[in-house]
């Protein structure tokens, strides 16, 4: 698979989890950026290109993205931790 097919998986993922349409952004500059807009009408989630390399990074990437949007704002590091231990 391919880099841009990875992605598209991604932000389908995303989307599907979420039920909502959101614009994803990689970051080639910044490679471990994790970064969520969730209050746009289209949410923009940004990902370093970390993500490319390593699926336990594009995994918290995904999980960090719909625990953002499902609640509205970007959540902080400690409900982030909570979310993946319940996952």
């Amino acid at each position: 698979m391919d880099d841009s097919e990875f992605l598209d998986r991604m932000q389908a993922k995303i989307e599907r989890l979420t039920g909502r349409s959101i614009s994803l952004v990689l970051d080639e500059n910044d490679s471990d950026r994790m970064e969520v807009e969730p209050r746009d009408a289209t949410p923009r989630v940004v990902v370093g290109s970390a993500a490319l390399k390593y699926p336990g990074f594009a995994r918290m990437c995904v999980e960090y993205a719909t625990a953002s949007i499902r609640l509205g704002r970007p959540i902080s590091r400690l409900e982030f931790h909570m979310a993946l231990g319940r996952n």
